[in-house]
C-alpha cells in the first residue's frame, strides 16, 4: 500500500499544480515577478505556489499510509501541528511577500520545537568522543541540537532553491536515500513518509523542470527541508546501527550551502548573514553556462540556461548522498566523505569565482 500512497501523492501534487498554474494565469494568484530581487533568473511572472500543491499531495499520501497502519494517526497529527507555524509563515511569504527574516526564523524554531515535543525527535548520539556521554546524561542537550538542526534545514533548502528542478530533485534524492536506509533497517513508517514525499515531489517536478511553469516557493522548500531533517533525525534515533553521520552527509549539500553562505556574507563581506544575494554556487554555475552558450538577451535562451544549471548541482548533491547510502552504518567512511564534500565544494566555488 505504500506504492498507492506514493502514486496518490504524485497525482494530487500534479493536479494541484495544474490548478495553481491556471489560477495564476487567470487571476494573478501567487505570481513571482521578474524584478526586485538580485537572485531572480526567470523572465516571465511565474506562480511560486507549487509548495501548496506539494503539501496537498503529501497529505493525500499520508492519509493512505495512515489508513493502512504504516504511520499512526497520533504521530501524523503531531507532524501536522509541528509544521503549522512554518507553513503559515511560508504561505504568507509566497502570497504577500516581505515577511521579516526574524519571523520566518522564529517559525522554523517553533516548528522544530514542536517536532521534538510531539514527534519524539532528538539527537541521542554523534559518534564523537566526549560528546555522546553528555547527550546520555543531559537529554535536553539532544533536544536543543534537534531543534537547531530541524529548524535550520528548511532555510537551507530554501537557499538552494534558485533554478528549475534544483531543490525539488535534491529533496527527492535525500528522501529516497532516507527511505532506502529505512527499508534496510525495517522501519516501514519512515520508509512510507519518505516515499510519499518523493511522490509529491515527482508530481510537482513535471511542471517545474525543465519548463519552470511553477516554483516551489518558500512553502515547498520549507516542507522539504523540515521533513528531510525530521526523518533523518528519527531514523538515527530509532536505530543504533545507523551512524549519525549518515544524517549529516545525506543533508550535506543544503546544510553546507547555508553555513558557507552565512560565513561568506558575514565574515568576508560584512553583511547580514541571511540577506539574499546572487553569489551562491548555483548562481556562479549559471553565469558560466550563460557565457559558454553566449547568452545575450533572448528569453528562450535564458530559460534554457536556467534548466541546464540544476543537473550540475544534482551531481554535487550525489557526491554526498551516494556515499551516505553506501556506508550508512560505517562512521569513519562517512566522516571522510563529509570532509571530501566540503573540500570539493570549496574547490568548485574557488574555480568558478
Amino acid at each position: 500500500m505504500i506504492r498507492q500512497g506514493i502514486a496518490l501523492a504524485a497525482l494530487v501534487s500534479w493536479l494541484g499544480c495544474v490548478g495553481l498554474i491556471v489560477a495564476a494565469r487567470r487571476w494573478k494568484f501567487g505570481l513571482d515577478e521578474t524584478r526586485g530581487e538580485t537572485q531572480k533568473k526567470h523572465h516571465l511572472p511565474t506562480p511560486r505556489s507549487g509548495g501548496m500543491a506539494l503539501a496537498l499531495g503529501f497529505v493525500a499520501g499520508l492519509a493512505v499510509v495512515n489508513a493502512n497502519g504504516y504511520s499512526p494517526w497520533r504521530f501524523n497529527l503531531g507532524l501536522g501541528v509541528a509544521l503549522l507555524p512554518l507553513m503559515l509563515a511560508a504561505i504568507w511569504e509566497d502570497l504577500r511577500r516581505h515577511l521579516a527574516p526574524l519571523v520566518r526564523a522564529t517559525a522554523g524554531v517553533l516548528s522544530a520545537a514542536l517536532a521534538v515535543a510531539l514527534c519524539g525527535a532528538s539527537i541521542v548520539r554523534l559518534d564523537i568522543p566526549g560528546i555522546d556521554p553528555l547527550l546520555q546524561h543531559w537529554p535536553a542537550l539532544g533536544w536543543i541540537l534537534a531543534v537547531v538542526g530541524i529548524g535550520a534545514m528548511p532555510h537551507a533548502v530554501n537557499m538552494i532553491d534558485g533554478f528549475h528542478g534544483l531543490a525539488a530533485v535534491v529533496g527527492a534524492m535525500i528522501l529516497s536515500a532516507i527511505g532506502y536506509v529505512a527499508f534496510k533497517v525495517n522501519d516501514p513508517q519512515i520508509m512510507a513518509l519518505a516515499g510519499i514525499g518523493v511522490g509529491a515531489l515527482l508530481g510537482f517536478l513535471f511542471w517545474n523542470w525543465p519548463r519552470g511553469e511553477i516554483f516551489l516557493g518558500d512553502t515547498g522548500a520549507y516542507c522539504i527541508g523540515f521533513l528531510s531533517a525530521l526523518l533523518a533525525v528519527l531514523l538515527v534515533e530509532r536505530h543504533p546501527q545507523i551512524s549519525p553521520w549518515f544524517a549529516l552527509l545525506v543533508l550535506a549539500y543544503p546544510a553546507w550551502e547555508l553555513l558557507f553562505s552565512v560565513y561568506r556574507r558575514r565574515m568576508l563581506r560584512g553583511r547580514p548573514g541571511m540577506r539574499a544575494d546572487s553569489l551562491h554556487l548555483h548562481h556562479l554555475i549559471y553565469r558560466r553556462l550563460a557565457r559558454a552558450l553566449q547568452l545575450g538577451g533572448p528569453d528562450h535562451a535564458r530559460t534554457s540556461v536556467n534548466a541546464y544549471t540544476a543537473p550540475y548541482l544534482w551531481g554535487l548533491a550525489a557526491f554526498s548522498i551516494g556515499p551516505a547510502v553506501l556506508w550508512w552504518n560505517r562512521t569513519p567512511l562517512l566522516i571522510g566523505s563529509c570532509a571530501l564534500f566540503v573540500v570539493a565544494y570549496g574547490w568548485a566555488y574557488r574555480r568558478l569565482v
